[in-house]
């Protein structure tokens, strides 16, 4: 006999057997221990037990499922017209169909009662209230492409892709270089700050950021203290690499310094910083519509390796 009910205190123990028992899933981050669980998911501030859902098999737990509201970008507070299912897993166990099919329907009732307006199947960029680095690589994917379970469940229920994200990885020794003598005599002058911990320019940055060290390279004009580009990386952790990794949170090139090659010339000098710092692998993920983003990775010698989609409905 198959019974739900939402999350109990006594609970993380259980979230963990499911996991560890579908190891072979797309995207999960294996062993999850009980600190990253706490870290990423149990800890937030906005974490409401009522949203996280477990199922069992007589009495043995087979499966859970949790629903969350997307958290606004500046204003600090959940945006409660939009609701996400953020996680959905089911133990090969139990008729995987069945239970999956009755876990959503049990975050779909949350989030409506919670005034949400439109659902997510996984959450969408650029802020994740949970599970940041444990699923899909740094950055959450929406769903695993190749996780047919849930692409067939959102499908079958009326959900449709608006938006798909591919993860990229290139490793030290993979890295291309790619710069001519022109952007490097163009900025070779120009300083490179690097800095540890930036202040989070937002609430939903500070989400993303705050759980992994971010180090910051900023190109600066010589001419005007100008700040022409930025590029933004966090450390993998947990890791799920044999040597320490990093992913590339963000590239940013200010007004007027497009297509000068500054933000080449910052990424190539990172590299070279964080190869010399004993890093060895760098992730990337971008939307798979940003043609410019994915040709620069590409060019410095980053590897497709997952793709992801995120799923939508109005209600």
């Amino acid at each position: 006999m198959t019974s739900y009910r939402p999350f109990r205190n006594y609970d993380p123990p259980k979230l963990l057997r499911i996991w560890s028992e579908c190891a072979g899933k797309p995207g999960l981050i294996q062993p999850l221990t009980l600190p990253y669980l706490e870290r990423s998911v149990l800890n937030k501030p906005y974490f409401d037990p009522n949203g996280l859902f477990l199922a069992f098999e007589d009495d043995q737990p087979v499966g859970f499922a949790h629903a969350g509201f997307l958290p606004q970008a500046t204003q600090g507070e959940l945006a409660r017209e939009q609701g996400i299912t953020c996680m959905l897993m089911v133990s090969k166990a139990c008729d995987q169909q069945v239970v999956a099919n009755e876990l959503l329907d049990r975050c779909e009732d949350y989030l409506a009662r919670g005034g949400a307006r439109v659902l997510y199947g996984g959450s969408p960029n650029p802020c994740h209230p949970f599970y940041l680095g444990l699923y899909g690589g740094f950055r959450l994917p929406g769903i695993m492409q190749n996780d047919t379970l849930l692409t067939t469940l959102f499908g079958a229920r009326g959900y449709q892709v608006v938006g798909g994200y591919l993860r990229f990885q290139v490793s030290r020794d993979q890295c291309r270089h790619l710069l001519d003598s022109d952007i490097i005599g163009r900025f070779s002058g120009f300083p490179i700050q690097r800095t540890t911990d930036p202040v989070p320019a937002s609430w939903c940055e500070a989400l993303c950021f705050c759980e992994s060290e971010v180090i910051q390279y900023t190109l600066i004009n010589p001419a005007n203290q100008q700040r022409i580009a930025r590029v933004r990386f966090c450390r993998l952790d947990p890791n799920p690499h044999p040597r320490p990794a990093v992913g590339l949170a963000e590239v940013r090139t200010a007004a007027g310094w497009a297509n000068t090659g500054a933000d080449s010339f910052l990424m190539e000098e990172s590299f070279s910083s964080l190869w010399a710092e004993g890093i060895g692998v760098v992730e990337a993920q971008c939307c798979q519509s940003d043609v410019t983003m994915v040709q620069m990775l590409r060019e410095f010698g980053f590897q497709q390796r997952t793709s992801g989609v995120v799923y939508r409905k109005s209600i």
